[in-house]
């Protein structure tokens, strides 16, 4: 039985940090979406056009200025499963030797 609860621990290291980082990156994403739904802010009705998202991009280089499309985001999944499922498979094989 201990070794189920070592398997499941070990799948939990690998995947925790991915999850952290889809949070993340959402969180992110709606912060975006959201300055450049409001480009003047809330309290500033004569900012210049642009100002938050510019804000929010200069803060956010990693996120494209496009929005991502559904197969961007469908090979995006497929890598990460990938690269997840081969660590796994990799450190099973270090364990066993």
């Amino acid at each position: 039985m201990s070794a189920i609860f070592q398997a499941l621990a070990t799948g939990a290291a690998f995947l925790v940090p991915v999850v952290i980082v889809m949070i993340l990156a959402s969180i992110a994403a709606v912060n975006r979406a959201e300055a450049e739904a409001h480009p003047h802010g809330a309290d500033h009705e004569g900012a210049p056009e642009g100002g938050a998202a510019a804000e929010a991009r200069s803060r956010l280089p990693f996120l494209p200025d496009r929005e991502p499309s559904v197969l961007e985001i469908l090979i995006l999944g497929v890598v990460l499963f990938t690269l997840v499922m081969g660590g796994l498979l990799v450190f099973s094989l270090l364990g066993q030797a």
